[in-house]
C-alpha cells in the first residue's frame, strides 16, 4: 500500500496498538482513547478482519471520518470469528461496488482468467482455451508426493531462469495449505533450505528447537514485535525505528555466536538484530501456508496440493494462494484434488449475526 500510494501504511494492529507482545490484554479502546485523527481511512485486505478487530476499528474513528473497505469476499475468511466483509455487502446497507469485469490487458494474464474461473466454479483453462497468453500460469497434474517434492525443488533452484531473473529468496515463494505432512510447511522448509541454502562451513548456524537458522536463509516475523529496534538500509527517507511486524519477509544476514544474536534484513531495508532468545518470532518461510500468505503478494508463487482434511482443500483456499501471484504461477497436484477443491465452498458456511442486525438497524 505504501508503494502505491506514497504514504505510510500500517497494519490496523500497529496502528491501534493491539497485541503487544508484553501486553497480555489488548490495547484499551474503550477508555481514554483518542480516535483516529484523518479524513478518510482505507482498509485493504477486508476479509481477513474478524468482527472484534471491525468492533475496535468502528470504536478508534471520528464520527464524520470515511471509512473505505478494499477487500474480497471470496478469499479465505478471517481466523478469527465471523465473516465481516461478506455480511456488509450482502446486508446491502453499506454502498458496495464489485470488480468484476476483466479487461483487456488482464484478459492476457492466465492467472487473473483462472482466479475468475476458480471462483466461479470452472477448472483451470486447457491449451485449447488460451490464446494471447502471458503463459503465466502453468498446471502441473502429479499425483505422487515424491514427484511434487522433486518439481518443487527443480522450479525453486533454476529450472525458471528462461522465464524471467528470478531469485528465490526476493521472487519465489511456496505455498501450501497444511504445516503437516510430507508437502506441509515444515518438512518444505526442510528440503527446500538443503537444496536452496545448504550447510556449509562457512556458513554459522543456531538450532531452535526443531528448527536449524542459517545464515542466508529465508525467514518470516510471526509475531508483532513493537519493541524490536531497526535501521533502514534502502532508502534513506525514513528514519530508523521501531516495530517488526506479523508476516514480514527477510533474510538472515548474520549469526553472532559471541552476542547470542542473529541479524535480519527484512525485504523493505529494515535491519534487526534478535537475540537468541526472541527466536520463537521468526520461522523460516521457504514454504508457507496459504493463510499465511494472504495479504501478500509475490513475484512467482508455487502452490503444492497434496491430499489433505477436506476443511483445507476449499475453493476460497485455492482462489486464495492463486490470487498471490503477481507474474508467474505454478499450481502441483491432482486433477481429482483440484476438482474437489473448486467445488469444496464448507468453509464459506459461518454462522454470523452481524448482516441481520444490519438490516434491522439499518432499515
Amino acid at each position: 500500500m505504501s508503494e502505491a500510494t506514497g504514504e505510510e501504511a500500517k497494519t490496523i494492529h500497529r496502528l491501534l496498538e493491539i497485541g503487544k507482545i508484553d501486553d497480555d490484554k489488548l490495547a484499551n479502546i474503550d477508555a481514554d482513547f483518542t480516535p483516529i485523527d484523518a479524513d478518510i481511512i482505507v482498509i485493504d485486505e477486508m476479509s481477513m478482519v474478524d468482527i472484534f478487530l471491525m468492533n475496535y476499528i468502528t470504536k478508534a474513528i471520528y464520527l464524520g471520518t470515511k471509512l473505505v473497505l478494499v477487500g474480497d469476499s471470496n478469499q479465505l475468511p478471517s481466523v478469527g470469528a465471523g465473516n465481516v466483509l461478506k455480511d456488509i455487502i450482502e446486508s446491502n446497507t453499506v454502498h458496495a461496488v464489485n470488480l468484476d469485469k476483466i479487461f483487456r490487458q488482464a484478459a492476457k494474464s492466465d492467472i487473473i482468467v483462472n482466479a475468475h474461473r476458480v471462483n466461479n466454479g470452472e477448472m483451470f483453462l486447457d491449451k485449447k482455451e488460451r490464446q494471447e497468453s502471458n503463459n503465466d500460469f502453468f498446471y502441473i497434474n502429479e499425483t505422487s508426493t515424491e514427484k511434487i517434492l522433486n518439481q518443487i525443488v527443480s522450479l525453486s533452484t533454476g529450472r525458471l531462469e528462461k522465464y524471467g531473473d528470478y531469485d528465490f529468496s526476493k521472487d519465489i515463494q511456496i505455498l501450501t495449505p497444511t504445516k503437516k505432512g510430507s508437502l506441509g510447511t515444515k518438512e518444505l522448509n526442510k528440503i527446500l533450505q538443503e537444496n536452496i541454502n545448504p550447510k556449509d562451513d562457512n556458513k554459522k548456524e543456531k538450532n531452535y528447537g526443531d528448527m536449524v537458522f542459517r545464515e542466508g536463509d529465508r525467514v518470516m516475523q510471526i509475531k508483532n514485535n513493537y519493541d524490536i529496534f531497526w535501521d533502514r538500509t534502502v532508502d534513506d527517507k525514513y528514519e530508523n525505528g521501531t516495530g517488526i511486524f506479523n508476516g514480514e519477509f527477510g533474510r538472515i544476514e548474520k549469526i553472532d555466536e559471541i552476542e547470542k544474536q542473529i541479524k535480519i534484513e527484512f525485504d523493505d531495508g529494515k535491519v534487526a538484530w534478535y537475540m537468541y532468545s526472541e527466536l520463537e518470532q521468526i520461522e523460516l518461510a521457504y514454504a508457507i501456508t496459504i493463510h499465511k500468505s494472504q495479504g501478500s503478494e509475490f513475484n512467482v508463487v508455487i502452490i503444492a496440493l497434496p491430499q489433505a482434511a477436506p476443511m483445507l482443500l476449499t475453493k476460497n483456499l485455492l482462489y486464495t494462494g492463486i490470487t498471490r501471484a503477481k507474474k508467474l504461477l505454478i499450481v502441483l497436484g491432482s486433477s481429482k484434488t483440484i476438482s474437489f477443491m473448486i467445488n469444496n465452498q464448507e468453509s464459506k458456511k459461518r454462522n454470523t449475526g452481524l448482516k441481520y442486525k444490519l438490516i434491522n438497524i439499518l432499515k
